[in-house]
């Protein structure tokens, strides 16, 4: 689907949490805590949803790139005649900027604006540091009480919306975990009768960048899917367990290590460097503000070094490509925790709020109406069931954030672009996500309060050596040590003696 193009560079781009020391926010005066403590009473020994209350109104904020859609306001009625009906409620759906929601969120909780349910995105920038800050609040009871359908469809994924043991946020179901690899213009594949069938390695590649190569001389080989990280990265595997500065690798067990001194890294980035010196790479990898993906698309550039490969193997628009991927699929938290939903901490009613979350995981028409819009007017379902949008002009949504990706149904546009049918499409989907498996430290959420200031130092230092050295752009037995001695001397060792201990801890609560 459409997202799966933007996904990548969201989790390339490094958003800034300006978060506001502040405290719950909760302005509300007694006596309407009390009733609404009151209606939960009620609703809690039916075991039912109270519907001899006054509606209540749940104020969601969800993020956004540019303004609202034009169509938000049908979009929300016909939203409204069902959780009125389901849930005793009301929805106000409200889109905050992207790049503005850490500093929207806490104005609002300082002011003590009416909030519900806050949308992270992405999640593993703010769950901590709005957990900590009890911006959101732990939602275990609700989910206990009024989550049956949470449980049951996003149950495996529930822990990546933990911090320090309790429940904060309940991760989104989307289409399934991406791994790393390559992304081939399938045009000059066929050209020049380039076979990739059983290629699995860095160094399979070396005879089909030198006969594309020898072919096409003036033609860039290779370049990374995002401009605003490097090759290597994309090509190895490594979970950070929240950050850069220590992490698990396939033989690293349950031992925190430095991802630049791992044989994978290092030989990853000398054979990238090899590439470099062979005249496959652009001189201006590691300046250039052009992202591969787009290069690829407008035929500059052979192949791309990706972190966004999927089950179907390549996509036909806007050209047609192949994919190959080095490893298999690895959930890790962080895939988990692109979109979360939180509920605020001065929320009047985070059982409502929990109820409408459980109801939208349920429900195929609120999960259908919130990625697509109203069937006839921002949509047409095709005979195979897949949807067509191509008319719509009111309504876009094309970010998996709401609802429940496997009840809804597929993109035409996408699943046309993959070459096969929306039957095949799926079935696919469903031995790719039967074959992924889970990292070991899926669920642990690293603080990194204890060592700010040396994440801080390690940040700078990260941005001065690793494109450069992972873009194959320098000798890297030269800088390489270069790099990872000033990574010790800014506290990487105590970084990841910090991050071992909490993981430890974490493992041992999960009799790990």
């Amino acid at each position: 689907m459409k997202e799966k193009k933007i996904l990548p560079v969201l989790m390339a781009t490094i958003l800034t949490v300006a978060v506001v020391g502040c405290g719950n926010g909760n302005n509300t005066n007694s006596s309407t805590a009390n009733n609404s403590n009151q209606s939960k009473t009620e609703a809690s020994e039916t075991g039912k949803i109270n519907f001899n209350e006054e509606p209540y109104t749940i104020k969601m904020n969800y993020a956004v790139l540019g303004q609202e859609q034009p169509d938000l306001s049908k979009i929300e009625a016909k939203l409204n005649e069902v959780t009125l009906k389901e849930i005793n409620a009301k929805v106000d759906l409200e889109g905050v900027s992207l790049y503005n929601t850490a500093n929207v969120y806490a104005l609002k909780a300082s002011s003590g604006e009416k909030m519900d349910l806050m949308m992270l995105m992405p999640g593993s920038s703010y769950l901590s540091s709005f957990a900590g800050r009890k911006m959101i609040r732990p939602i275990d009871k609700e989910i206990a009480e009024w989550g049956p359908a949470l449980k049951e469809t996003a149950g495996d994924l529930l822990p990546a919306g933990q911090f320090k043991g309790e429940q904060y946020a309940v991760p989104q179901i989307t289409s399934g975990k991406l791994t790393f690899g390559f992304t081939l213009n399938k045009n000059i594949l066929d050209k020049y009768n380039i076979d990739i069938t059983g290629v699995s390695s860095l160094d399979d590649m070396d005879a089909i960048f030198e006969k594309v190569h020898k072919s096409e001389p003036s033609l860039t080989l290779l370049a990374p899917e995002v401009s605003s990280s490097d090759m290597a990265s994309f090509l190895v595997y490594f979970d950070g367990l929240g950050n850069t500065y220590g992490g698990l690798t396939d033989d690293s067990g349950t031992k925190v290590v430095n991802l630049f001194e791992t044989e994978q890294w290092v030989n990853t980035a000398k054979k990238v460097r090899e590439w470099y010196q062979k005249g496959y790479i652009s001189k201006d990898v590691s300046t250039s503000q052009d992202d591969g993906g787009t290069l690829l698309d407008n035929g500059k550039v052979f192949a791309t070094a990706s972190g966004s490969i999927h089950f179907n193997g390549g996509a036909t628009v806007p050209i047609p490509k192949r994919t190959i991927a080095l490893h298999p699929p690895v959930l890790t938290t962080a895939d988990s925790q692109l979109f979360l939903w939180a509920v605020s901490s001065s929320s009047e009613r985070p059982d409502k709020a929990i109820q409408f979350l459980n109801l939208l995981n349920s429900s195929k028409e609120l999960s259908t109406l919130l990625k697509y819009g109203i069937e006839g007017e921002h949509y047409e379902l095709n005979k195979d069931g897949t949807v067509d949008t191509s008319k719509n002009e009111n309504y876009r949504n094309d970010w998996l954030m709401f609802g429940n990706y496997n009840l809804m149904p597929l993109d035409s546009s996408f699943v046309q672009s993959s070459g096969i049918s929306a039957d095949k499409y799926r079935a696919r989907e469903k031995e790719w996500n039967d074959k992924t498996e889970k990292s070991p430290g899926y669920g642990f959420m690293f603080d990194p309060t204890p060592v700010k200031t040396e994440v801080a130092a390690l940040d700078a230092i990260v941005q001065q050596y690793r494109k450069v050295i992972g873009n194959g752009s320098v000798d890297t037995d030269e800088l390489l040590k270069k790099f990872n001695d000033s990574l010790y001397a800014a506290g990487l060792q105590k970084v990841m003696d910090e991050k071992q201990r909490q993981f430890d801890e974490w493992l041992a609560t999960k009799g790990k």
